[in-house]
């Protein structure tokens, strides 16, 4: 017998060896460490149980009357609500089965509950569950934090024994993760200590992730300390022994390519979209059941119509977050029925939902990171010992480079790193506002409580004063009312408490997902919700125009300000919708990889028989069939002979001095090909605009993205010369003379301000224009760039500088420039090299952040604000 079954009750055991076998090695070495109480951090690959590792101890308990009922014991939080309903399908089956295991043995058994809490839930059914609460509570960061403002939510979760984190990974390294571990925090006052236990297949470093998970306790307080001591909870780890198998393969599709990273504006045209369509027809009716991935959701509506206009029934249906839950419900219970061939997703199924068994992964365009890539394929093959079969086309030829990298990556399990945020003063307003809405607290207690989560733990007093103060009114003098006091301190007796409507504030406003102002999209006739749409989009739309979603056409009846009416339309070839969004930043980690891939390749293809032995090594190593090795060992050799040196890696920096394609009078550019992804390039690219501005008049043009940076030059100057005005000494000051008047920087503000509440809705079902979100998050900056120590306007430095940005690597590469650890070389070509051609097509997204260009100049931020948070 198993030695860890034989801690649970001897039907449990037997409905589990019967129904699942033995128990998988992550199962064996966990359940003796729950039973104990210990707080864990589960980390095996996909299919190895974590779930109901996690959960099966808690339904002995429940099922035994360990632990009594009656109220919520058990809180499952995942960062997705598709997920959530999930996992509660899939709890009530065992759950069904184990009260039949019991009440076939005539043993009486504790009745257990699950219950799911998310935005979705009916308000009858929120009112029934805080009168009579699950035993297993299932939710979202976000509806925990609207729980714990409430006192109905707050009663609710007074007696729980554990607390499940899945998908850990998904949040760590985010705003939402700061929201969420400080949520699960807040609920120790409320239930004393319970035990925590975190699951992710891809978290890494997991020590990192544990104390994140962990947080800490405060020690009680001796009448002689001058201030709180703490000890980190323990988080044990547990990691599976097996290593997750696959087999994936790179491939292309027909004779044509893309020519540029441009996701719409520089593809071949329709035939080369049509030519994929027919290679996954053919992957789709080679099996019985096929999950595509895109890495857009216009994308994903796009290759669902191509690939249902040739089929007599539709083949394929889309999933992403802009379809409603309903129909993304239904999505997924027909595939795991098995009545869809395939579903074309995003990252909305890239989590552990259970839609049945999968022959095979489809991706269209290399996921962003290799953690991404790694979920997505481990889709396929879910059960144990199973392998996950994938397949990867790239949508153009720079995508073939990225294709090869993170195929290798994957099969070596080379994953991303995840930075938890550190003292992000945006979500802590709200947790406070939120807290304080909740009950009164003593000032200096509540500083202490919150250093007991990770995010806050080295939060200092004064960051923490300044954010009171805010809320305070401190800024209302401004006579912008967003400013207005949410908060009153009665500085005698050391008590905060919030303002009446606080707590309506946080319920209508709450969150870190920045809102896009997205369209309801609804039928005509009943009103219920489709989806969502980009302003945008619907700006251009006209009554009677027809567009295609969730693998139906529909056409426009009626549009008012919050909604888009539609009624079906006969099927036939109609335009898929497009979502705006930020470009993405590239990491340092899978650049470098991309980088150390080139240094090989060039040293391959210089010698004798390169191209050959490339070939070889693409297809041996990097998953990539003969055909996709073969034109990618293309692309390289096109790049070297339109440069005539070598290719750019890790270790060489090769400048272009290119035509300006913008320029009628031949004016020249500079592509720098950098290789160093967006988090390094962005901050680079403004500090030499900075340093440029020091020294001339004349405005410098500058654009980058994860591989190049592209300076159009007024007057002509050494390149060298240009790249020494940055130095690792000086980046902090030239970013902070420049950043402040980017449109990145307003954009990063407005979302901060609206996680802070300074943007509230009035109304939850009156949408707010993301015009008008700009404009109010302009003149709130406006009011409050005299300030130099306005909270929001720091935190948009840290975001900017921290989140955003790498400057480590930033100093790195600078440092490795000047040591000459990096080669610099220069070449002048006629056109831009094939390496140059996502960026020039860039130069005419130029615009992508212009709405969030400040109004204000650069405002006088605290250096040493700055330095405490960042430097």
């Amino acid at each position: 017998m198993s030695a860890s079954l034989a801690l649970f009750h001897p039907l449990v055991r037997r409905w589990f060896e019967e129904t699942l076998g033995p128990p998988t090695d992550v199962q064996e070495r966990s359940w003796p460490r729950i039973a104990a109480g210990e707080h864990l951090l589960v980390s095996a690959p996909t299919g190895t149980g974590k779930t109901l590792t996690a959960f099966l101890w808690a339904l002995n308990q429940l099922m035994t009357g360990a632990w009594v009922g009656g109220e919520a014991r058990v809180l499952y939080v995942s960062p997705l609500k598709a997920l959530n309903n999930d996992i509660e399908r899939n709890l009530l089956s065992p759950l069904s089965q184990l009260e039949a295991a019991f009440e076939a043995a005539g043993e009486a058994h504790e009745p257990v509950r699950v219950m799911t809490r998310s935005g979705d839930t009916p308000s009858r059914d929120r009112q029934r569950m805080v009168r009579r609460p699950p035993e297993i509570l299932i939710t979202t960061p976000e509806s925990l934090n609207i729980l714990l403002t409430s006192q109905g939510g707050r009663s609710m979760l007074r007696g729980l024994e554990t607390v499940i984190f899945d998908e850990i990974h998904a949040a760590a390294g985010s705003k939402r993760g700061t929201h969420w571990v400080t949520a699960v925090d807040r609920l120790v006052p409320l239930s004393g200590e319970f035990q925590r236990l975190a699951l992710s297949a891809t978290a890494r470093p997991l020590a990192t992730i544990a104390r994140f998970v962990g947080g800490y306790v405060m020690q009680p307080l001796d009448e002689h300390a001058r201030e709180a001591e703490y000890r980190p909870r323990p988080v044990e780890i547990v990691t599976s022994e097996r290593t997750k198998r696959y087999a994936l393969a790179v491939e292309t599709s027909g004779p044509q390519l893309a020519d540029t990273t441009a996701p719409l504006a520089a593809e071949p045209g329709e035939d080369a979209w049509e030519t994929l369509a027919r290679e996954l027809r053919a992957v789709v009716e080679g099996n019985r059941s096929t999950l595509i991935f895109a890495n857009s959701r216009r994308t994903t509506e796009r290759l669902t119509r191509l690939l249902n206009e040739a089929a007599d029934d539709g083949v394929a249906y889309s999933h992403h977050g802009s379809l409603s839950r309903e129909l993304r419900s239904v999505v997924e219970q027909r595939l795991k029925a098995g009545e869809l061939r395939s579903i074309v997703a995003t990252n909305s199924l890239e989590l552990g939902i259970d839609i049945g068994a999968l022959d095979e992964v489809v991706l269209v365009q290399t996921p962003p990171t290799v953690a991404a890539a790694i979920q997505r394929l481990g889709r396929a093959g879910h059960r144990v010992g199973e392998t996950s079969k994938g397949r990867l086309y790239p949508l153009f030829e720079r995508d073939l480079l990225i294709a090869a990298v993170v195929a290798k990556s994957v099969l070596e399990g080379a994953i991303e790193a995840v930075t938890p945020i550190e003292g992000a003063l945006d979500v802590l307003a709200q947790v406070i506002l939120s807290m304080t809405a909740a009950e009164p607290w003593e000032i200096d207690a509540l500083y202490s409580f919150l250093r007991t989560s990770y995010p806050y733990h080295r939060l200092s007093r004064r960051q923490y004063d300044l954010v009171l103060e805010m809320l305070a009114g401190r800024f209302a003098d401004t006579r912008v009312r967003q400013l207005a006091p949410r908060i009153t301190i009665d500085r005698a007796a050391g008590t905060l408490q919030a303002r009446p409507g606080a707590a309506w504030t946080v319920y209508m406003s709450g969150g870190t997902i920045p809102d896009r102002g997205y369209f309801s999209l609804r039928l005509a006739d009943s009103l219920a919700k489709i989806g969502e749409l980009d302003e945008e989009f619907v700006w251009e739309r006209r009554l009677g125009d027809t567009f295609s979603l969730g693998a139906q056409n529909w056409q426009v009846r009626s549009i008012t300000h919050s909604d888009v009416l539609v009624s079906p339309a006969r099927r036939s070839a109609a335009m898929a919708p497009f979502w705006r969004a930020d470009a993405r930043n590239r990491g340092f980690f899978l650049s470098r990889r991309i980088g150390e891939f080139l240094r090989v390749a060039e040293s391959l293809l210089a010698g004798t028989d390169g191209r050959e032995r490339l070939h070889e090594l693409l297809t041996a190593e990097h998953a990539m069939s003969a055909e996709a090795a073969t034109r990618l060992v293309d692309l390289l050799e096109r790049q070297r002979e339109s440069t005539g040196i070598a290719l750019p890696h890790r270790r060489h920096l090769v400048i272009e001095h290119a035509a300006d394609a913008t320029d009628q009078t031949g004016g020249r550019q500079l592509i720098l090909h950098t290789g160093w992804g967006g988090r390094v390039n962005r901050p680079l690219a403004i500090a030499v605009a900075a340093a440029w501005s020091e020294r001339s008049a004349l405005p410098l043009a500058v654009e980058a993205e994860n591989d190049c940076i592209l300076i159009g030059l007024p007057e002509e100057v050494a390149v060298t010369e240009l790249l020494e005005w940055v130095r690792p000494d000086n980046l902090e000051t030239l970013l902070r003379s420049r950043l402040q008047r980017t449109g990145l920087f307003g954009g990063r503000f407005r979302e901060n301000a609206g996680r802070a509440l300074l943007l509230p809705r009035s109304d939850a079902k009156r949408r707010v224009p993301l015009w008008l979100t700009r404009e109010r998050a302009k003149k709130l900056l406006e009011a409050v760039v005299g300030y130099e120590d306005f909270p929001v306007v720091v935190e948009t430095w840290r975001t900017c500088l921290q989140d955003t940005f790498d400057l480590d690597a930033v100093k790195q590469v600078l440092d490795e420039i000047a040591r000459g650890e990096i080669e610099i070389s220069e070449t002048t070509t006629s056109s831009p090299s094939p390496f140059a051609a996502g960026l020039v097509w860039q130069q005419t997204n130029r615009l992508m952040y212009e709405d969030d260009v400040p109004d204000a100049d650069s405002g006088g931020i605290s250096r040493t604000l700055l330095q405490e948070l960042v430097f």
